[in-house]
C-alpha cells in the first residue's frame, strides 16, 4: 500500500474530517491507531506526509517524532498535540517538523499545509 498521507491518531474526532477532506481533493490516506503500525507502514511502503498525533504514543511522543525523522528524513510530517506550551512546542519545531498544530485544530489550515507539501 503506497499512501501519500499517512494519518497517525485514535482521535477519530480528528483523524475522520481529515480523511474525508484529504479523500474529496483526490489523495490516498489511511488512519492508524498506534505507533507500531506507523512505524511498519514507514519501512515497508512509501509515503509523502505523516500527521502524528503526540497522544497516539504511550510514552515520550517527542521521541517518536525524533525516530519518525530518523526513519524517513525526507517525509514531510505534521504533528498534532493537546499540549499548548512553549516548551513542548518549541522542542517539536527543532526536530524539522513541516507543521506543528495544538488541539482543537483548524482542519482547513492543515488541509492546505498538507496540500501544499505533496505538490
Amino acid at each position: 500500500m503506497n499512501e501519500d498521507i499517512l494519518i497517525a491518531s485514535q482521535d477519530k474526532a480528528c483523524s475522520v474530517p481529515l480523511l474525508e477532506g484529504f479523500s474529496k481533493q483526490g489523495y490516498a490516506a489511511v488512519n492508524l491507531t498506534n505507533d507500531a503500525d506507523l512505524l511498519l507502514e514507514l519501512l515497508e511502503n512509501d509515503c509523502r506526509v505523516v500527521i502524528y498525533d503526540l497522544e497516539i504514543c504511550p510514552y515520550d511522543g517527542l521521541k517518536m517524532v525524533k525516530i519518525l525523522k530518523k526513519c524517513r528524513p525526507k517525509v514531510s510530517l505534521v504533528v498534532l498535540s493537546r499540549d499548548a506550551s512553549r516548551e513542548l512546542g518549541g522542542s517539536v519545531w527543532q526536530e524539522g517538523v513541516a507543521y506543528y498544530a495544538v488541539k482543537p485544530v483548524n482542519y482547513a489550515a492543515i488541509e492546505n499545509t498538507v496540500l501544499r507539501l505533496l505538490e
